[in-house]
């Protein structure tokens, strides 16, 4: 088959070329800009051609704070509000309860599914893919549990096309196992457009402002160690030997480096001159590169710099927000497509397909505001009592317990408190409920018998005056 991907280069090459010439630029060959954009230069470095091990990916990890940091809040992030299986075919019934026994029985064979999710979340956001062997019965085949399989171990065989072939687990220290394709569960969250098989690490993409980090943090280190006096220059007497200088050497780096040798002197034979390079505070604090390697690190996650501690920007009023932007735009996000992991991908090849894996929603609502809210509803009748327990998350209260009234609106007023449906009958006050035009007639005289009292009464107690 001929490959069209560089025709269209060409093209793409000889547009480049004319526009340039148009606008009165210097004459460039086609095949320069073709291999300019062939091999994505930037700044002169190939970066699509750069490939990156797994194994930098871990290190990266563990050992930049920022990076633990972003992954541990996603791993405890995830599932905090919990979860719960539902019947495929009927939501309001209840799930096959053997096929819940058996999906949690293979998730929780080796650990608790928390632990399982924060493992598998670990390795797809640190390496891009997780990888995970199902182990199966020898007798009848049936699937028993899922066995990891670190991401810095496995290796893809794929045909021309890129369809996958088999895997290949080179363990440290022993032989390799191959694996085929459908013996081995692979999640990924974001797929890599440069290969077919493999996903994306969100490390990836800031893996060169991390490693600067990293450096400006070592050299830090090297400064404190040294007393902050790098790069001095020890002039001896021309007459010393090499011997005697090698020994003059050790013996400065023993009595003088570290930070505990700081204002230290030290006076010895045969030492003419110290020429001393010298360094700013400016040299050793790396803030601003170090403060835009953690932005670039938490925009890449998705994690608020406030969520990892850093709270010099942060109130009560923007951190809230912060909070929930986190979990609206970056926690369920992930949670759905770890959901679509379970359930299109594990439970299938489990043999499981009646049941499905679905998280919680987390809300952020105003506890305070939602109690004052309840509890008006409930004296002005709108909500029954059961009905604001469930809404504080309470268990209802059983009826024959306490009474048919907890399923019932009750409007409360002063000291007592009356049924909805009995406001307006049987009143004491004196007046009588309306139901036809006969009781609206009666009522009236009623009414005015009342009145024509009230006013005998103070004529009576006038007269008296």
């Amino acid at each position: 088959m001929p490959n069209k991907t560089y025709g269209l280069i060409d093209r793409v090459a000889q547009s480049i070329k004319a526009g340039v010439l148009a606008w009165g630029g210097a004459q460039t060959s086609s095949t320069s800009l073709q291999s300019e954009i062939a091999a994505t230069l930037i700044g002169g470095v190939p970066v699509s051609q750069i490939r990156l091990s797994t194994d930098s990916l871990f290190t990266i990890w563990r050992n930049h704070g920022d990076v633990y940091g972003a992954v541990r809040e996603l791993t405890q992030s995830v599932g905090v509000a919990g979860w719960y299986w539902e019947n495929v075919a009927d939501p309001e019934k209840d799930p096959n309860s053997a096929s819940v026994k058996k999906a949690e029985e293979i998730l929780g064979k080796n650990q608790t599914i928390r632990q399982w999710l924060k493992e598998m979340i670990t390795d797809a956001n640190v390496g891009g893919n997780a990888y995970y062997h199902i182990d199966k019965s020898i007798g009848n085949g049936q699937p028993l549990g899922l066995t990891r399989i670190d991401p810095r171990m496995i290796t893809a065989v794929t045909d021309e096309y890129g369809t996958l072939v088999r895997w290949i687990q080179n363990a440290f220290g022993s032989d390799m196992v191959t694996f085929k394709p459908e013996e081995v569960v692979h999640f990924i969250l974001t797929k890599d457009p440069n290969s077919p098989v493999f996903g994306l690490s969100p490390l990836e993409p800031i893996l060169w402002d991390v490693r600067t980090d990293l450096a400006a943090m070592v050299s830090n280190y090297a400064l404190f160690m040294n007393d902050a006096q790098p790069a001095s220059m020890y002039v001896f007497e021309e007459a010393m030997t090499d011997e005697e200088i090698e020994r003059a050497v050790k013996k400065l780096q023993d009595k003088l480096k570290g930070a505990e040798n700081r204002h230290k002197s030290l006076g010895m034979k045969g030492l003419k001159e110290i020429k001393t390079i010298s360094i700013t505070n400016k040299d050793m604090e790396f803030s601003a590169l170090r403060k835009l390697s953690t932005e670039k690190v938490c925009a890449a996650y998705g994690v608020p710099k406030s969520i990892l501690g850093y709270t010099e920007d942060i109130n009560l009023a923007n951190g809230e927000e912060q909070t929930k932007k986190f979990w609206e735009g970056t926690i369920e996000p992930l949670q759905e497509s770890v959901q679509e992991l379970i359930n299109r991908v594990l439970l299938p090849v489990l043999g499981i397909t009646d049941i499905k894996f679905v998280f919680e929603s987390r809300k952020f609502d105003n506890r305070e505001w939602n109690e004052a809210s309840t509890r008006a509803d409930l004296q002005l009748g709108v909500l029954t009592i059961n009905e604001v327990r469930e809404a504080r998350g309470y268990v209802p209260y059983e009826e024959g317990a306490f009474g048919e009234l907890v399923k019932t609106p009750i409007i409360f007023g002063g000291l007592g408190a009356r049924p909805l449906d009995d406001i307006g009958i049987d009143n004491d006050d004196g007046i009588p409920s309306i139901v036809d035009e006969e009781g609206a007639e009666k009522a009236l005289h009623r009414i005015e018998a009342l009145a024509n009292r009230y006013a005998s009464y103070g004529k009576n107690k006038d007269s008296k005056h």
